[in-house]
């Protein structure tokens, strides 16, 4: 320890001094600063201040490397902290309220933990600093800052610049101690030059010497008073200042004695004798002579600012809830009971707003007044008070309207207004109280309410009044005494009201004599109501709407006589559970809300009647809000079955009017005797003694409707038609006929139908016409008619009469055409039966010698130029061929003539395949070519089927032999294939199926089939269709390829038809054709 090193005994002694006068300073803030935020921060600065001059003591003391970096590090944190505690101190000071903040608190705990582990983890990183032991000029630490230690540096100073800039607002608005506070604060940043010093030349030590400036501004701002002659020893010029300062409207810091301690620039803006604008020798406008007015009294500096102080202390005080007379609600001080009265404004009146008394009225700089109320608040004990002037010009001015305009109302008001204290005595009175009671001014001296109103005794009123407080009302009716002794009911609201400072009451009367005369009216008319209710025919209920439900009060007599359910029995419930369906309840509770929320409301509803008999009803709601309870509900119920069944009854009849196919219409029947009173009735009997109809010889008819059907039919519309007689719609010769028509339909009573013809649109036409007279009260009222045209229908007689006439000669012509044929069919038969005869037995013959020559040639030993056997073989062959010929011929014409008998039997397809395929297959051998079988094809199902055709066995040879010929003859390479299978379609009811095997009935659609391919030379597909045709073929002509007579396919195909089958034909030039035959399938018990 180098104590012989007086620089080493300075440095001791000044970082000794510091923290010893931080932490008394300390002491003392806690001691004698009453503002808390401003307390707590000034002594966390200074508690952290002298903790870190107590580090760089132990730093100084320490003797070893280890102990002075381990005292150095804990100086840098606890310095940190300084920084925080600085700028809570200017936060609190200024009036600001970041440091109340809980995200500020948390930022700055997180900052502060987060440089604080940088600096304890140094030895592990070495970025903040590193240390040495330096012997020049004593043994002491030297410190190398690292690049943490210059941001942590860096970051206190900008945090402690705001801290300044947060400070500079109170100390420039405040006007005393301003300056001696600023360089006071001014001391804290004095050592960042001694640190510049310390780091930059050998002359001082490399230490943080804030310490030693917070330790100055602490003992010189606690140390400094506002005044001497202020008169307390509580507050120090630090924290008047920041009291006067922190407020941007006027204020004014005064000692708990009245004496003027600071003010801010806005007070001395608004307060001539605060900015000193007076010579010492002038009065200033508050009343003195201008002096240092810090530490005089408030009464003597400014007189009026202090008496307006006075009142409003003194009403914060009489106020229960310490507002004062500013306060928004009544006050809730009871009347006053020894108010005199006298004199009163309407201002005076109302308990409203600050008086004048309790105002300061400062002029502007252009003239204009401005009003401000003082208000003070007090730190704590013995603590000075913060007087503060709130600009109340808009509310001032703005009651001061209010009052007028109440002014104006008092005076002008359609009600009686009079104003009486506690002991009834009548104070004020409007100009309509002494219009309408006939008083003076002059009366109301002496007058008391119970001398006014007769209807209350003196102590019934002064018992009334006892009971209310300020801000209470009540309302009842009197009787009212004019001067001249006469008396009229009145409706009185009496209200109690500070005026004055008094409790007093306000009485706003309203004359009601035309209300008690409307409500005898009323009384009257509800007597008759009530008259009417019991005795109306249709069911009345009357109900409390409440909770959702319409809860029954009353109902009338017709109620319990429509309805099952007694008037008794239906009282205290639920109306839409008595009568409504389970199903409309809903919708019967929304009609009881709109009458009750909307007005009246009328609709349709069906209701089970007395008997069970659902009828129809008129359901008429509607709602009333009596002056208590909830709404009622009054329902009338009229009964219109009858209407809605003969609505129904015209609903419909208008229906079949308006859709009718049938041309309507409606005439009118007119009268010209029916308003000839009594005389008419004798005409009318003389009238049917000459047989006609009663009124006949007056009648006049007129167009009253047509039906669309009508109007389409005629081109005539009903608009245009309305209100004429027949004669003006279709002439006067038709009209009178159809208008005798009509006379005679009347004489006879009775519907009536007839032709008539009647010229539309320039033509003729015929029409059907049946009318009926409507009869009511005896007499024709209309007649009611439709009419058919028929023009169509006679033209269509007169067409159907030339179609018969034309009809009978074709049958004429037709019967001679069918002897003609049946004679020519007969020569047919005839030709047929000749030929049939003269030509097969010769041919028989002539191919039996052929044979016969050509089996004698073969036995005779000829040389090989012989003609015989060829001449033998050529007969034969010609022979056969025309026998094949004149078959086919016959065959076709028989099937053609129906003389070929075809009889439906079981057929097995595949056996007579195969018998017409073992006959033929010689021919398929010769021209060697492969002739095939194929049976039971088709689908696997089917595979097994025996196939049996419900055919002739003859037509299915002749089928079999044509198609297998021809299939041979036109195929040179390849050969034929024969195939027989069964074919089912399909079927969408499979029962259905069943039943049909079951039965052994085949089904509609299955098929036993032949089919008959070849590899032939085919055909072009377009003439395959007239193959079928007798004698054609594919290659006609002299010079065509294959022989033939042409007639096979058609003799197929006819014969297919006649047992129920078809024939189709698939071919392809080059390639071959494919004859497919269907013919239906024989069921299992024909089979069988």
């Amino acid at each position: 320890m180098p104590l012989g090193a007086p620089s080493y005994l300075i440095y001791l002694a000044v970082f000794t001094a510091a923290a010893a006068g931080c932490l008394v300073g300390a002491w003392r803030a806690y001691r004698r600063v009453s503002l808390p935020g401003v307390r707590r921060g000034l002594i966390g600065l200074l508690l952290t201040s002298g903790l870190w001059a107590l580090c760089h003591v132990g730093v100084l003391l320490s003797p070893g490397l280890g102990l002075k970096v381990a005292f150095y590090e804990a100086g840098l944190t606890v310095g940190f902290g300084t920084v925080f505690a600085w700028l809570w101190l200017c936060s609190a000071y200024s009036g600001r309220a970041l440091h109340r903040r809980p995200s500020v608190r948390w930022a700055a705990l997180i900052l502060f933990l987060a440089v604080t582990a940088t600096k304890l983890t140094n030895p592990w990183h070495g970025l903040y600093f590193s240390a040495k032991l330096s012997a020049v000029p004593f043994r002491h630490l030297e410190v190398n800052h690292h690049v943490i230690y210059w941001l942590t540096s860096g970051l206190s100073y900008a945090l402690a610049a705001v801290g300044f800039f947060m400070l500079s607002e109170p100390l420039r608005r405040a006007q005393v101690g301003g300056g001696k506070l600023a360089g006071l604060f001014a001391l804290t940043a004095l050592p960042l030059g001694a640190n510049a010093v310390g780091y930059a030349t050998p002359y001082l030590l490399d230490l943080s010497h804030e310490p030693i400036g917070v330790a100055a501004f602490a003992l010189g701002a606690l140390a400094s008073r506002g005044n001497p002659s202020s008169g307390s020893q509580k507050e120090s010029c630090l924290e008047e200042a920041s009291r006067a300062g922190r407020e941007a409207r006027p204020s004014l810091v005064l000692s708990a004695d009245g004496r003027i301690r600071n003010y801010n620039r806005a007070a001395a803006e608004l307060i001539p004798a605060l900015r000193g604008g007076t010579s010492r020798g002038e009065t200033s406008p508050e009343g003195t002579p201008q002096e240092e007015i810090a530490g005089r009294h408030l009464e003597e500096a400014l007189p009026r600012l202090a008496r307006a102080l006075e009142v409003e202390t003194m009403d914060r005080e009489e106020g229960p809830d310490g507002e004062g007379p500013d306060r928004e609600g009544p006050d809730r001080e009871g009347p006053d009971r020894e108010g005199t009265g006298g004199d009163m404004s309407v201002e005076d009146m109302l308990d409203e707003g600050p008086q004048q008394k309790e105002t300061l009225e400062v002029k502007g700089s252009g003239g204009e007044s401005r009003y401000y109320r003082p208000v003070e608040s007090q730190a704590g004990p013995g603590a000075g008070r913060l007087v503060v002037l709130q600009d109340v010009t808009e509310r001032v001015l703005r009651r001061r309207e209010q009052a007028s305009r109440l002014e104006v109302l008092f005076n002008q008001s359609p009600d009686m207004i009079n104003v009486h204290n506690a002991e009834g005595r009548v104070l004020e009175a409007n100009p309509r109280f002494f219009e309408k009671t006939g008083h003076e001014e002059e009366d109301l001296q002496g007058m008391k309410v119970w001398d006014l109103d007769r209807s209350i005794s003196r102590e019934e009123a002064l018992e009334l009044w006892a009971g209310m407080e300020i801000g209470d009302r009540r309302r009842l009716e009197g009787t009212y005494r004019r001067k001249d002794g006469s008396a009229f009911p009145v409706e009185v609201d009496i209200r109690c009201l500070r005026m004055q400072g008094k409790g007093q009451f306000m009485a706003i009367s309203r004359d009601i004599t035309d209300r008690k005369v409307a409500g005898r009216k009323l009384q009257r008319e509800r007597d008759r109501l009530e008259t009417l209710f019991e005795s109306l025919p249709s069911p009345i209920v009357r109900c409390r709407a409440e909770g959702g439900r319409a809860t029954v009060e009353e109902a009338n007599p017709a109620f319990a006589e429509t309805f099952p359910v007694g008037r008794e029995e239906a009282e205290g419930q639920d109306l839409n559970d008595l009568l409504v369906p389970a199903g409309q309840k809903d919708a019967a509770a929304e009609i009881d809300r709109r009458a009750v929320e909307e007005g009246p409301v009328e609709h349709q509803v069906r209701r089970v009647a007395a008997g069970g008999e659902v009828r129809d009803f008129q359901l008429q709601v509607a709602g009333r809000q009596p002056e208590e309870g909830p709404p009622e509900i009054y329902a009338i119920y009229t009964d219109i079955t009858d209407r809605k069944r003969r609505e129904r009854r015209l609903q419909r009849a208008e229906a079949l009017f308006q859709n009718a196919q049938d041309a309507l219409f409606i005439v009118d029947v007119e009268s010209g005797e029916a308003s000839d009173g009594g005389a008419s009735g004798s005409r009318d009997g003389a009238a049917r003694e000459r047989g006609e109809a009663p009124g006949e010889g007056g009648l006049s008819f007129s167009v009253r409707r047509l039906n669309p059907a009508f109007e389409e039919k005629t081109g005539l519309e009903s608009e245009d038609l309305r209100g004429q007689d027949p004669k003006e719609v279709f002439g006067a010769e038709v009209g009178a006929e159809i208008e005798e028509k009509y006379r005679e339909c009347i004489r006879r009573g009775e519907p009536m139908e007839y032709e008539e013809e009647v010229p539309i649109g320039g033509e003729t036409t015929y029409w059907t016409t049946r009318i009926a007279p409507v009869v009511a009260s005896g007499e024709t009222q209309m007649i009611i008619g439709t009419a058919r045209n028929v023009t169509e229908d006679r033209r269509r007689e007169e067409t159907l009469r030339a179609a018969k006439e034309e009809a009978e000669e074709a049958k004429e012509e037709a019967e001679q055409a069918k002897e003609e044929a049946e004679e020519a069919s007969r020569l047919k038969s005839a030709l047929l039966a000749n030929m049939s005869h003269e030509i097969r037995t010769p041919l028989t013959s002539i191919i039996g010698f052929a044979e016969v020559l050509g089996r004698e040639a073969a036995g005779l030993e000829l040389t090989e130029e012989s003609p015989l056997p060829g001449y033998a073989s050529t007969i034969e062959r010609s022979g056969k061929r025309l026998l094949l010929t004149l078959n086919g011929v016959l065959n076709l014409s028989k099937l053609q003539a129906g003389q070929m008998e075809m009889e439906a039997g079981p057929v097995d397809l595949a056996q007579q395949a195969r018998l017409a395929a073992e006959e033929l297959r010689p021919e398929a051998e010769e021209k060697e070519i492969g002739l095939e079988l194929e049976t039971g094809g088709g689908p696997a199902a089917l595979a097994e089927a025996e196939i049996v055709a419900k055919a002739d066995e003859g037509g299915v040879q002749i089928v079999l032999r044509n198609l297998l010929s021809n299939a041979i003859k036109y195929t040179d390479e390849g050969g034929v294939t024969v195939r027989t299978y069964r074919e089912d379609g399909d079927q969408e009811d499979g029962d259905q199926k069943d039943r049909d095997q079951e039965d052994g009935n085949p089904q509609e659609d299955s098929w036993a089939v032949l089919e008959v391919e070849d590899t032939g030379i085919g055909m072009d597909p377009e003439v395959a269709e007239v193959l079928f045709e007798p004698f054609r073929q594919a290659s006609e002509g002299l010079s065509r390829e294959y022989e033939g007579t042409g007639i096979g396919l058609a003799v197929t195909r006819e014969a297919v038809a006649q047992m129920g089958g078809s024939i189709e034909v698939e071919t392809e030039k080059g390639a071959g054709t494919c004859m497919t035959v269907r013919l239906p399938l024989a069921g299992e018990t024909e089979a069988a």
